[in-house]
């Protein structure tokens, strides 16, 4: 079942507040970063600015099925593997998709990102990022609200 959100009303006198109020100021933010974007892009077409480099470190997420760790003195070092099982996620048609297993590998002494699959895909960490991001705001975050 879907929710059907076409039958939100919401009085006049709240619109026109809305309409008058948050709207030109949303506009005037979303216009003032658009340029801002499109000079940077510009820069960077001319070599005048580079982007910097990116390293992510690793953050506390909100639901992880499943973790395990190397043991002490490892060769591979200190590395905490987590798992997510029946990982929603949608792909790059928008489809809905659900993967059997989404793993990540951070090094606990550095924090630093080692390597990432969903199913048998590698990942690189943007791509990670982005898959435990959408996860956190998309689905567990309603969970949250939702007990």
């Amino acid at each position: 079942e879907e929710l059907d959100m076409d039958h939100v009303y919401i009085p006049f006198f709240d619109f026109l507040w809305g309409f008058t109020f948050i709207g030109p100021f949303s506009y005037m933010l979303w216009k003032h970063r658009t340029i801002i974007l499109r000079i940077r892009q510009f820069l960077y077409k001319r070599d005048l600015i580079k982007p910097m480099e990116c390293d992510y470190e690793a953050k506390q997420t909100q639901a992880i099925h499943y973790y395990a760790r190397t043991k002490e003195g490892n060769e591979l070092g200190n590395i905490a593997g987590f798992f997510f099982a029946n990982f929603p996620y949608v792909d790059n048609e928008c489809n809905f998709q659900v993967a059997d297993l989404f793993a990540v590998d951070i090094d606990l002494d550095t924090k630093r990102f080692v390597k990432a699959k969903l199913d048998d895909i590698n990942l690189n960490a943007k791509e990670t990022m982005t898959l435990l991001w959408f996860n956190t705001i998309a689905a567990q975050h309603v969970k949250l609200h939702a007990m």
